[in-house]
């Protein structure tokens, strides 16, 4: 995966109903569930949001790639999916940590943009501390 220009022009972009916070298998089976899975239909990224999320490995609940999913598992799909997809290379990637920012650069790919305001922030307090260090001296 080379960057996460990509995330922008997905279908899904920006839409928090593929990600619902209070998921339940229950409240991820429903008619509009299959409507979302549809978005994802022709949708040329399904592969790279699977190496992005990493659903296996993070126990997603909501929908990626194609793929419905709970507590990681493939619970559905759309039509289009197919099982070359699911291969998920690299590690878990936490967003919107440093750890995240630093994960996102041993991939050589450019961080995301949560990851990124981490990053600008744990070096924001580095050198904060390091002024105060040496303003003690």
């Amino acid at each position: 995966m080379s960057g996460t220009w990509w995330i922008s022009e997905a279908p899904c972009a920006g839409d928090a109903r593929f990600t619902p916070d209070d998921a339940t298998v229950d409240s991820l089976r429903t008619p509009q569930t299959r409507a979302l899975l549809a978005v994802c239909q022709q949708c040329p990224f399904r592969s790279r949001c699977i190496a992005l999320v990493l659903p296996r490995q993070s126990m997603f609940d909501g929908i990626c790639g194609g793929r419905l999913w709970f507590h990681g598992q493939v619970s559905d799909e759309c039509e289009a999916a197919h099982r070359g997809e699911l291969e998920e290379r690299g590690s878990y990637i936490n967003h919107g940590t440093e750890a995240g920012a630093r994960a996102h650069n041993r991939r050589g790919e450019r961080a995301c943009s949560l990851c990124r305001e981490a990053g600008r922030l744990a070096q924001a307090r580095r050198r904060e501390r390091k002024r105060q260090r040496a303003s003690r001296q």
